[in-house]
């Protein structure tokens, strides 16, 4: 399977976790349950993504100025957060990557102008944080 999948299934969970408020070892247990099919990429994208969310959402507070991260669409909240973690802590995964498959979970999921703010975002995080761009 593509990453680009997973990172699509990594997205879809965290977002329901997000919205419930449900852990998401949870929330991959439901999907298992319904779907029978979770790429373990994407298990590990979830799992990173929340084990890391405070400093995540730190970190996009940092860059997305005059955005708390707070005030974010959940959407928009949860394409940041998963692109983020793959920049920080994939190795595999380069920024450009990162943002590139962002900006094409934002055309798919949500708002008309979401995937310039969300390359925007990641952009200034690649550049403020990893010294990217």
């Amino acid at each position: 399977m593509s990453r680009r999948r997973a990172r699509k299934q990594a997205f879809l969970t965290l977002y329901q976790s997000d919205v419930t408020g449900a852990p998401v070892e949870s929330t991959m247990g439901r999907w298992l349950s319904y779907k029978g099919d979770l790429e373990d990429y994407a298990q590990a994208l979830a799992r990173g993504v929340e084990r890391e969310r405070e400093d995540l959402d730190a970190q996009l507070s940092e860059v997305s100025i005059g955005w708390p991260v707070g005030r974010m669409s959940v959407v928009d909240r949860t394409i940041l957060r998963l692109a983020l973690y793959e920049m920080l802590y994939v190795e595999d995964v380069p920024p450009d990557v990162a943002v590139n498959e962002a900006a094409e979970l934002a055309k798919g999921f949500s708002g008309e102008e979401s995937p310039s703010f969300v390359s925007g975002v990641l952009r200034g995080a690649g550049k403020e944080l990893i010294g990217h761009g």
